[in-house]
């Protein structure tokens, strides 16, 4: 698989990190529910991946990670709040739309280590 530096991934059209940040959160909250074994296959897995999935989810990560976003982080969560050409429909949407953003940078700039971070702050947080 190739990556980018960071410089080179933060520099990409805003559309295209969301994407790729919204496949990584979706895939990686998926796992998450696999790997803790007490989660039934079917409509239920579905269900509680969807709890972190949706808007109103990422929208509460980014609540909980705002203490722990560097600089970079912050910038982007920005640009992918204010992106235009993205649906606006709710003030939770753009929330989303910018973690989706960061979540995306991180991935394709090959920051595993920084990902697992943000992830473990955002599920440990919400499976308590």
């Amino acid at each position: 698989m190739e990556f980018f530096d960071a410089i080179e991934a933060s520099l990409l059209p805003i559309q295209h990190l969301a994407w790729i940040g919204d496949a990584v959160y979706e895939l990686y909250s998926r796992q998450r529910l696999v790997v803790a074994g007490d989660t039934p296959p079917g409509k239920l897995a579905h269900r509680m991946s969807a709890t972190f999935t949706r808007a109103s989810g990422q929208a509460d990560a980014v609540a909980r990670l705002e203490v722990f976003f560097s600089q970079q982080e912050r910038d982007l969560l920005g640009r992918g709040r204010n992106a235009k050409g993205l649906p606006r429909s709710s003030a939770e949407y753009c929330l989303a739309t910018g973690l989706e953003v960061v979540v995306g940078w991180l991935w394709l700039s090959n920051q595993n280590g920084r990902l697992e971070q943000l992830f473990q702050t955002i599920f440990d947080g919400r499976e308590k």
